[in-house]
């Protein structure tokens, strides 16, 4: 589903773990690879234009091992904001996917996620995972969290999470909303909502949760643990582009794993 990706590569500490992030994705279909590194206006001291060749030596080193791995590699530089910048650069060549590492090394390193996470998660009309730069993240793949409110703007999400359930040996999905006495409707109406999303003999799990969404499942996606959080973001237009939504960016900031940012479709 993912067969070209937009890698953001910062030649940092993040670097490695997204390599490892894309050969997963290479078994899961991914085949071409975009690399795009940013010259960044964002601070005055970023490298200047005249570094240029230098950062097309280290793509091309960079690119190599990848192409050995299978994958078709271009790339490219660009000046200006990276969030902004990594997102032109998947709408121009069509991407299915932006890969992106959620907190940077450098001296400019932002408190919590970073903004460049951030800009890329409210500007991105195409899925946009954010793979975390910490340490004692867990290895393995099993658990995908699904949160949806069951909205319009929820079914891309949704449908993304259909499509990569099977990669995991456990889904669940959630929905918080009044759960507790007196909500017996709207515990009723969530979890018809959520037991659509099963298929036959898929085991779906389906968690109705008390609470603020931005607070529930963020702690949900920690209890499980899940190995990868999928959220959707509201509209994708001209006057919505920055509309992420409450929740997608309280889950972007507080979840210890992967998150898929998956934008409605108009």
């Amino acid at each position: 589903m993912f067969k070209h990706v937009v890698v953001a590569i910062d030649f940092s500490p993040a670097w490695p773990l997204l390599r490892q992030r894309l050969q997963a994705l290479r078994t899961w279909g991914a085949e071409e690879l975009t690399l795009v590194y940013v010259l960044s206006s964002r601070y005055p001291a970023t490298p200047e234009e005249s570094h240029r060749s230098h950062y097309e030596s280290r793509l091309s080193e960079e690119a190599a091992p990848l192409e050995a791995d299978g994958f078709r590699v271009n790339w490219q530089i660009r000046v200006g904001e990276p969030g902004a910048e990594v997102v032109a650069a998947a709408a121009d060549v069509n991407a299915d996917l932006v890969l992106l590492g959620d907190r940077g090394y450098s001296r400019f390193r932002e408190f919590f996620v970073g903004s460049t996470a951030l800009d890329a998660a409210r500007l991105t009309s195409c899925p946009l995972w954010l793979e975390p730069v910490q340490d004692g993240r867990r290895a393995d793949v099993d658990v995908v969290l699904l949160a949806t409110d069951g909205s319009d703007a929820a079914k891309s999400a949704e449908a993304n999470f259909q499509q990569l359930w099977p990669q995991f040996s456990r889904g669940v999905a959630a929905m918080a909303t009044c759960a507790s006495e007196g909500c017996n409707r709207e515990i009723a109406d969530a979890e018809a909502h959520l037991k659509q999303l099963d298929r036959p003999d898929d085991g779906l799990e389906v968690r109705v949760l008390d609470g603020d969404p931005r607070q529930v499942i963020p702690a949900l996606a920690k209890e499980l643990p899940a190995d990868l959080v999928i959220v959707g973001k509201r509209g994708r237009n001209a006057m919505q582009q920055l509309m992420l939504g409450s929740t997608a960016e309280a889950v972007c900031r507080k979840a210890q794993c992967p998150v898929l940012v998956v934008p409605s479709v108009d």
